[in-house]
């Protein structure tokens, strides 16, 4: 069955207020997006929405898409499906109890997604790509860009100090979907970077997600939390859900987060 937990952080992405005060003088008044957007493929200087070529297909979906049946955990603007047996964990906010993101531990491994606004014809991952690698760059690792199943993928390798008092390397993957209005990222760890298997079944999860952004006007990259689910009992031969406290966390939880100002690691606790 699957496992809830909910881990705080000290950092997350900027609240709803400071985006704005943030963003104010680089970023357009959003309800004014789609009177000013310009085609990104008419101007060179605006980054084309980068996202698997089947993704209105084979995901993730847009909530105003046809979206394929299965059982999904329900989180506000984002529902994900489940494995029997996977844990999940709900990210939150240290001094607001905000819900910053999901995390799917399965087979070893660990796949983390939070999703953002976005603008309606720009995409935001290139972009979001160069902050982690220079983040990665300044804390003395390596960034390199892969091309997956997902598109471009940034793999990251970041030297950290082991509990026996030795200098190791944490590699984390980092994928992004440009999505109408909205981003998706999602940070894989542990033997999702190592292990075809746990990875592909993870991927499977981000495949099928739904992401339902709402109609409001929001700043670009402003978080949207999620909602803690609503557990019941689940039909027969589904998967169930359960809250559990006190399982121990993967070793891997560091993240660069290009959400807040200047890029760093971000300690979930």
């Amino acid at each position: 069955m699957g496992l809830f937990d909910r881990f705080k952080k000290d950092r997350s992405a900027p609240d709803a207020d400071e985006a704005r005060d943030v963003d104010a003088q680089d970023v357009e008044d959003p309800s004014e997006e789609v009177e000013s957007q310009t085609d990104a493929d008419d101007d060179p200087d605006i980054d084309p929405k980068e996202a698997p070529r089947d993704r209105s297909e084979k995901g993730p979906f847009d909530a105003d898409e046809e979206v394929p049946e299965a059982h999904r955990l329900e989180l506000g603007p984002l529902a994900v499906p489940v494995l029997d047996g996977m844990q999940i964990r709900l990210e939150t906010e240290k001094d607001s109890d905000r819900i910053l993101g999901v995390s799917m531990v399965h087979g070893g491994g660990a796949m983390q997604l939070q999703v953002f606004a976005a603008p309606r014809g720009e995409g935001i991952w290139k972009s979001v790509r160069r902050e982690i690698a220079d983040g990665v760059r300044k804390r003395k690792g390596k960034a390199d860009e892969l091309y997956t199943d997902l598109g471009n993928e940034l793999v990251s390798q970041v030297p950290v100090r082991t509990k026996d008092g030795r200098t190791g390397v944490r590699v984390t993957r980092f994928a992004g979907i440009d999505g109408p209005r909205w981003f998706l990222r999602a940070v894989f760890s542990g033997t999702a970077v190592t292990d075809k298997e746990t990875r592909s079944a993870l991927v499977s999860l981000l495949r099928g997600a739904v992401v339902d952004r709402g109609t409001e006007a929001r700043p670009p990259r402003e978080l949207l939390p999620l909602v803690a689910p609503n557990l019941t009992t689940p039909e027969p031969g589904k998967p169930a859900e359960q809250v559990s406290s006190g399982a121990p966390k993967p070793a891997s939880d560091d993240d660069i987060d290009p959400f807040e100002r200047g890029p760093e690691i971000a300690e979930v606790r």
